[in-house]
């Protein structure tokens, strides 16, 4: 699955959408709209953790937006399937890490 993330400060984010998470949550089960869901996954970087590890450790496990599982809480997303999202591109925009893909 394609996953675009524009949350260019999470720990996962490198290259400026490239997404080295294994797993992605979308959370907020009663989302209406975009702007109510987000990404769960979403890890500020800061000093405090270690960025070097992070990476090296998801690169090991898959590519880089190349998620496998993106599970998917917004029971009114048309993407959501038993909590699994099937849509074919994900993005996750800037503005609160929220998903873009959301569709009622």
């Amino acid at each position: 699955m394609a996953l675009n993330c524009l949350v260019y400060d999470c720990i996962y984010n490198e290259n400026g959408g490239e997404c080295f998470a294994k797993d992605v949550k979308i959370g907020n089960r009663n989302a209406q709209t975009t702007s109510g869901t987000t990404c769960n996954s979403y890890v500020a970087a800061s000093p405090f953790n270690n960025y070097e590890f992070a990476h090296d450790f998801l690169e090991s496990e898959g590519s880089a937006s190349d998620v496998k599982n993106i599970q998917c809480s917004a029971m009114n997303c048309r993407f959501n399937l038993n909590q699994d999202c099937t849509a074919t591109k994900v993005e996750i925009n800037s503005n609160n890490a929220n998903c873009e893909t959301f569709a009622p």
